[in-house]
């Protein structure tokens, strides 16, 4: 079996990444690390931080970095989804769409990177909608799941088994697109 590193502080995304990987044979090595990230568009900030992590392990890993975007607004929250949250929490989230569009999409980036080299990146997606309240108890570092609902679905993310979430999981999406591109560079 492969190994990577995966380069995060929050165990709840290990878990997440390392259960898609090991479908393709790939052992995700959690590697805890805060990772500074830069205000700018979504792929490059997953880019830096792969960047400034190899510069710190010296090893071939991955990064990730999710952003949730609400139709409602323009590229909001984005790259802030957990400044934003901390912010205003869910009262405040519901409060913002108060009125407005409940559409709303995950966008996954992991980007992969050797030491000397450029990060490539892997994209993941899902569509959704916001709900108008908590349902289900999410991870505490995944908060969103209890308000986000995927398209086809009638339940939120918290509310799903994991083996549910994981067909729409947009970090499964980009954890297999990693993976298979991976797997040829043998």
């Amino acid at each position: 079996m492969k190994s990577i590193y995966l380069v995060t502080s929050n165990l709840g995304k290990v878990e997440e990444i390392s259960r898609h990987l090991e479908k393709f044979g790939i052992k995700a090595v959690g590697k805890a690390m805060e990772v500074p990230e830069i205000q700018d568009g979504h792929e490059r900030v997953a880019e830096e931080k792969a960047r400034y992590a190899v510069g710190v392990v010296k090893s071939p890993l991955i990064v990730e970095d999710t952003a949730l975007f609400f139709e409602a607004f323009d590229n909001f929250p984005g790259i802030h989804a957990k400044f934003i949250f901390t912010s205003i929490g869910y009262d405040g989230i519901f409060r913002l769409l108060e009125g407005k569009s409940r559409k709303a999409y995950f966008k996954t980036v992991i980007a992969y990177c050797e030491p000397g080299r450029e990060p490539k990146t892997f994209i993941g997606m899902n569509s959704g909608r916001i709900a108008e309240n908590i349902i289900g108890i999410s991870h505490p570092r995944l908060p969103y799941d209890s308000i986000f609902i995927p398209d086809g679905e009638e339940n939120t993310f918290a509310e799903m088994p994991k083996e549910d979430k994981a067909k729409y999981s947009a970090r499964a999406k980009a954890a297999e697109e990693f993976a298979k591109w991976f797997n040829k560079t043998d």
